[in-house]
């Protein structure tokens, strides 16, 4: 049995990367074939690259943003700000070439404590470590959170711009989504213990050691989302988040006007269209579906759907780039750290 769920489970691994591949050939073939490509190279020669320089350093602020965004959530643990900055952007590159956004995974194994490592103070002194649970349940929590984010921004645009219907009923839904998905995780928290203690005793029909293996695991995976029961902790985490979202449209905006196109909304509604887009199409490294919203959404605001595909290259080049310079740095300085650290304990 165990056999045929990993094969199964091996195959639908595969099945996605190939239908991951399968829209990614076919947007970039559609972008190839229904534009012109001169008049996109020469947008892209006279583009003020001022402007997008502005837009890598807002994309590089959304890193500390989310940093501290992160350790608002796990307020509880000791979080320390680089090895949670190494994790964060080792778990967007990861997310780039795995599918099913397993960078979130990736992302929260990278911060779990080291075996045998002892605090350097006194355990009443130091907050406990935050491990892979815990950063797994506020990696989740995060998406709640991003959905808030993006429901203010469809609302705003909404006040502010002439939008197609469609927009305004996936606006709605959204709303509708996110109030009963946290009355839910309000109830889960606020019933939290009764839960535990009813999952204790269905684990405990099954095979002997389920219940000693993967209660302990449930109840760190609930402790990442237990900052929704602190105000403050809260209030810290929406701000961060508004922060995060902030620079991620003030980037767009300004690669935008690198290219002579000055429409703050359309900055805000190429934010939410590309983050509701690449979650529900993925694709290895955005490739092709990431232009494609961009030429799909600024045609809405009557940028030509040229110029829209050579912003679109320069907006995925910044978005993707510092992550993967700055994610191969920080792992580099943690190896030299971590190799001059065992050598000086071992002589």
């Amino acid at each position: 049995m165990k056999a045929w769920l990993e094969e199964l489970k091996a195959r639908l691994q595969v099945l996605r990367w190939v239908l991951s591949l399968g829209v990614m050939f076919v947007s970039v073939w559609l972008l190839v074939r229904e534009l012109d490509w001169v008049q996109v190279l020469g947008a892209l020669q006279t583009a003020n690259y001022t402007w997008v320089a502005v837009g890598v350093l807002a994309i590089v602020g959304t890193f500390f943003a989310r940093v501290w965004r992160w350790q608002a959530l796990l307020w509880r643990t000791n979080l320390r700000f680089w090895p949670a900055l190494t994790a964060l952007l080792v778990g967007q590159v990861a997310n780039m070439i795995l599918p099913m956004r397993g960078g979130d995974l990736v992302r929260a194994m990278w911060v779990r404590p080291e075996r045998g490592a002892e605090p350097d103070r006194d355990a009443h002194d130091v907050p406990p470590a935050a491990g892979a649970s815990e950063a797994l349940g506020s990696v989740a929590l995060e998406k709640v959170w991003d959905m808030l984010a993006l429901l203010i921004c469809a609302i705003l645009l909404l006040a502010l711009a002439p939008l197609p219907d469609w927009f305004s009923s996936s606006t709605w839904s959204t709303a509708g989504i996110l109030i009963v998905g946290s009355l839910v995780l309000w109830a889960g928290l606020r019933w939290q213990d009764v839960l535990f203690r009813w999952a204790a005793i269905i684990l405990a029909r099954f095979p002997a050691g389920w219940d000693k293996a993967l209660l302990p695991r449930m109840q760190r995976l609930a402790n990442g989302l237990n900052s929704l029961q602190s105000a403050q902790a809260s209030g810290r985490v929406f701000l961060w988040t508004m922060v995060t979202w902030g620079l991620g449209a003030a980037s767009n905006w300004a690669v935008m006007r690198a290219f002579g196109v000055n429409l703050p909304v359309a900055a805000v509604f190429l934010l939410a269209a590309l983050m509701v887009g690449n979650a529900v199409v993925p694709t290895p490294a955005r490739l092709g579906v990431y232009e494609g919203i961009c030429v799909v959404s600024l045609g809405l605001f009557d940028v030509s759907y040229d110029l829209a595909l050579a912003i679109g290259l320069v907006l995925h080049l910044v978005v993707m780039g510092p992550p993967l310079i700055a994610a191969g740095l920080l792992v580099l300085a943690f190896q030299l750290t971590r190799r001059a650290y065992g050598s000086s304990h071992s002589s």
